[in-house]
């Protein structure tokens, strides 16, 4: 029979993504904040439902994430199949910009975190990186033609793949 310390002891164990979050105030916690755009996308399901998981990419947003976040980004984009991450990174970030500076500005860290989010949700809807993948680099008739990857280096552009997402997932028509 299991106690609920040996209980919360096999669920951290089984959800590395969560070890951030149990951390204690103080602790180290500047590689968990560089791998947050991996973890987003790599969980497959939207963070919006999980006030913790939202306080934690709020602050590690407003403190700066390290610029290597833009780089954990690009591979993600890449093992995704966009051709030219490196260009779509440095239309967030410029390459020079990440060389001179540790940290990201507010606004770019939640560029990051955004992307990832909806790279995230995305899966979640299609229920596989494959499909994901070919929803999020092909032009789409309900974003205009445009591609939702594109679309997302902007809140409100966001916003609408994000709606397009949802009405796929529910069945709605939008």
């Amino acid at each position: 029979m299991n106690t609920s310390g040996d209980t919360d002891r096999n669920a951290q164990e089984s959800e590395p993504h969560c070890e951030a979050v149990r951390r204690g105030p103080g602790e180290d916690e500047r590689t968990d904040v560089t791998r947050l755009p991996e973890q987003l996308v790599r969980e497959a399901r939207p963070v919006y439902g999980d006030q913790v998981r939202l306080e934690q990419l709020r602050l590690a947003a407003e403190e700066g994430l390290p610029v290597e976040a833009v780089k954990v980004l690009q591979a993600e984009l890449k093992r995704f199949g966009l051709e030219r991450a490196s260009d779509y990174v440095n239309r967030i970030v410029p390459r020079a910009t990440r060389m001179r500076r540790r940290r990201l500005k507010r606004e770019e860290g939640e560029a990051v975190l955004r992307i990832a989010s909806l790279m995230a949700l995305t899966v979640y809807v299609w229920g596989e990186e494959r499909l994901a993948a070919r929803f999020l680099t092909t032009p789409h008739m309900l974003l205009g033609d445009r591609v939702p990857l594109d679309l997302a280096l902007s809140e409100v552009g966001t916003r609408q793949v994000e709606d397009v997402l949802w009405g796929l997932h529910y069945g709605l028509p939008t």
